[in-house]
């Protein structure tokens, strides 16, 4: 076994294939070249497979859901294998809800997967979400039953993925130096003290903590991203209950009195942007979920930064995947309209078609309210008629955001 360094965290590599594999790949080592490069995911939601494998259950559970295909975890997990190698990154980063619903069992197994990311030569940080820890009674499913398992405690968390962070000062928050140009300021607001709690708290611990990171990182030249699991800036009208932080103009008050120009975040499982005096937050789609998302933020050797949300490639994935995935999660949806929506037959199956489409361009960063397209469809006009539905309720407010690209930024846009 040979033992090397990523500034600070220490990767075993067996010798063989893996080594092979480290040593060709260039962003291996951080600085050793002159743009440092982030892959990032978030909302992996995995579940390990002896918890459901079979399970009509436990398909049925996520016909109820919100597109969750997690019944291919491990077709998923394979994938992003391969697409980190092809990627090439300096770090793979991970902004919570890595598990199910918090079982033990599922951050063990996703653990010694993140193991054989690092045996490849790629560092892995994460923080945990609202779904990691101390969630009430976490399930396994079975032909016809549920099952009680065991979940995950802060002490379980820390021991399971104690190769992919650092102690911290506030929950799991900690700095990952990536390279010596650029630092991940990992955030951990999620609120699981004694039972899980679906927000998030940026509290005065987190702000002693970050602020102390941000001064260290102005007076060693180092750049800093910071990464929450919740939102640090407030994304749609629908999503500010929950999805945003408590406290989060505390921490947007540091981030730009430090210069940090980008938040890393989830939670929503919607690919969505938004930028308010000089900082963004990027809430990366779901990975869990059609297109399965992960996003490339790099740094140049100028100091510019770029953040690009990409879709997991299909040569990665079993033939037809993509497609299939689409057709779950658009089905999902239009289940859940038509149960809601009045008129004739034909006009039904028009308008949850509709809701479909439109579902899967918002959650993947896709729809553009200047595409008249969306206006001229005779759906919209049957949807107007639905003056009480829940649904077109969320469809206009999401019409009324403001225009903005949901997969890019670049320099220009952070400042």
């Amino acid at each position: 076994m040979k033992q090397f360094s990523f500034f600070g965290k220490t990767v075993i590599v067996g010798i063989g294939v893996a080594l092979i594999v480290a040593l060709c790949m260039s962003g291996a080592a951080g600085s050793a070249r002159a743009e440092t490069k982030l892959m990032v995911v978030s909302d992996l939601h995995y579940l390990e497979l002896s918890l459901y494998q079979g399970s009509d259950l436990f398909l049925r559970a996520l016909r109820r859901g919100d597109g969750k295909i997690t019944q291919y975890g491990e077709e998923l997990l394979s994938a992003l294998y391969r697409q980190i190698l092809a990627e090439r990154p300096d770090a793979l980063i991970v902004t919570g809800d890595l598990s199910f619903n918090g079982e033990k069992k599922s951050h063990a197994a996703l653990a010694a997967w993140m193991k054989t990311v690092e045996d490849a030569g790629v560092p892995v940080w994460v923080i945990p979400g609202n779904h990691d820890i101390n969630v009430g009674q976490p399930i396994g499913y079975g032909n016809g039953l549920y099952y009680g398992v065991e979940a995950a405690t802060p002490e379980d968390f820390a021991a399971i993925y104690a190769d992919f962070l650092e102690p911290g000062e506030a929950g799991f928050s900690y700095l990952a130096k990536v390279s010596d140009r650029l630092w991940v300021a990992m955030t951990d607001v999620s609120w699981y003290q004694e039972q899980a709690q679906t927000f998030g708290v940026f509290t005065a611990r987190h702000a002693d903590w970050l602020e102390g990171a941000l001064k260290t990182a102005r007076a060693e030249g180092v750049q800093v991203v910071t990464a929450s699991h919740h939102s640090l800036l407030a994304h749609t009208e629908f999503s500010r209950d929950s999805f945003l932080m408590f406290g989060s103009e505390s921490m947007a008050a540091l981030a730009r009195q430090y210069g940090v120009r980008l938040n890393l975040s989830g939670h929503l499982h919607i690919q969505h942007i938004v930028r308010e005096e000089g900082l963004a937050d990027a809430a990366l789609g779901a990975f869990c979920m059609w297109p399965h998302r992960y996003a490339i933020v790099t740094l140049s050797s100028e100091g510019a930064l770029t953040y690009d949300a990409k879709a997991l490639s299909e040569r990665f994935l079993p033939e037809g995947f993509l497609e299939t995935s689409r057709e779950w999660f658009a089905g999902i949806a239009s289940e859940k309209v038509k149960a809601t929506l009045t008129g004739t037959e034909e006009e039904i199956e028009m308008m949850a078609d509709y809701a479909a489409r439109f579902n899967l361009a918002y959650f993947s960063g896709t729809y553009r309210r200047e595409d008249a397209a969306w206006t001229d469809d005779p759906a919209y006009a049957l949807w107007e008629r639905q003056k009480d539905s829940a649904f077109w309720t969320y469809m206009k407010l999401v019409m009324n955001e403001a225009a903005g690209d949901n997969l890019h930024l670049d320099e220009a846009d952070a400042r």
